[in-house]
């Protein structure tokens, strides 16, 4: 049987719920840069009651703390035009050093650039600005989402902020950063109801011991990640520089699955189960689908990670 990455993606599409995420992104990216800043620092702010706290490390903070500590010394005028050329990705020294940093250091950067305009370090909203209608319906929205939703759509509202002369979706840092210290031994030793596959089993422990060359080892040359709402990433070299930017630290804990043999030998899965990230401790999890292409030859070709709309997605599999 043969098969492509374009026709991987669309595998057990009809167990997949639609997410609100999106949507609640696509309604970020109709606000003008100052509603983005406003809507960053409300969010920020209600971080704790209604919104999921985020906890970054030292060892995300150090990529970013010179970068900060520059922007302390600027005026608060400076300070708004920092942030709106990041948000306009302005081609600045700052703007193409922030667009180097991983995913998770640059929610570092606005997180602590929050505390900074909570101290007063930092310009806050400019005086006189009023909520607008835009900003207040994206904030509600972001609300009413579950937590690991909340992590995701504040995570993308970041992410492509910044300059790249040529904007990449697999361009990821190509050193590594210091590994999280785990606050709890990640679960090594996986079983998933309804799944024996080794490949998964192995890529899960892998993963779980943030031994990326063990999970890499598992791909095809060929083979493909497509992390949640972005294009596949295509070959190892590329993979293994998402993992050591996007999943250091991660605590996978699968609860079940469904596999189905193609004709010629092939495999495909879905797996769901719960990730907790170090940004946010074992107190939330997020839920997660995984659905696997395995070739003949028991490699993984294609894996796509799906942020679920809910924990009854579960349910699909069992129909």
């Amino acid at each position: 049987m043969a098969y492509s990455i374009e026709s991987a993606q669309t595998i057990f599409s009809s167990t997949r719920v639609p997410s609100p995420i999106p949507a609640t992104i696509a309604l970020f990216d109709q606000l003008n840069v100052d509603d983005k800043l406003a809507l960053l620092w409300y969010a920020y702010a209600e971080l704790g009651r209604t919104i999921t706290p985020a906890a970054p490390g030292a060892a995300r903070l150090q990529f970013a703390e010179g970068m900060l500590n520059q922007i302390k010394q600027m005026s608060n005028d400076e300070q708004t035009q920092v942030m709106r050329d990041l948000a306009n990705r302005v081609d600045t020294p700052i703007g193409r050093s922030y667009a180097n940093f991983s995913v998770n250091t640059k929610l570092a950067f606005w997180y602590e650039l929050g505390e900074l305009m909570k101290q007063g370090l930092v310009a806050p909203i400019p005086p006189g600005y009023q909520m607008s209608g835009g900003v207040r319906v994206v904030l509600e929205a972001i609300q009413k989402l579950d937590p690991g939703q909340q992590i995701t759509v504040l995570r993308n509202t970041v992410v492509d902020m910044g300059f790249e002369e040529e904007v990449a979706p697999s361009k990821y840092p190509t050193e590594a950063e210091p590994l999280f210290a785990r606050e709890q031994p990640a679960p090594t030793a996986i079983t998933i109801e309804g799944v024996t596959e080794p490949a998964v089993l192995k890529y899960i422990e892998a993963l779980n011991k943030d031994d990326f060359d063990a999970a890499l080892a598992l791909f095809t040359p060929d083979g493909a990640l497509q992390p949640p709402f972005q294009k596949p990433i295509v070959g190892r070299e590329a993979i293994g520089a998402y993992m050591r930017a996007e999943a250091q630290g991660l605590n996978i804990m699968p609860s079940g699955g469904i596999s189905e043999v193609l004709p010629d030998g092939s495999k495909q899965l879905k797996v769901t189960g719960k990730v907790q990230t170090p940004w946010f401790g074992v107190q939330i999890g997020m839920n997660i689908g995984w659905r696997f292409l395995i070739n003949p030859e028991g490699k993984i070709f294609f894996l796509a990670i799906d942020m679920l709309a809910s924990p009854e997605e579960l349910l699909n599999l069992r129909r």
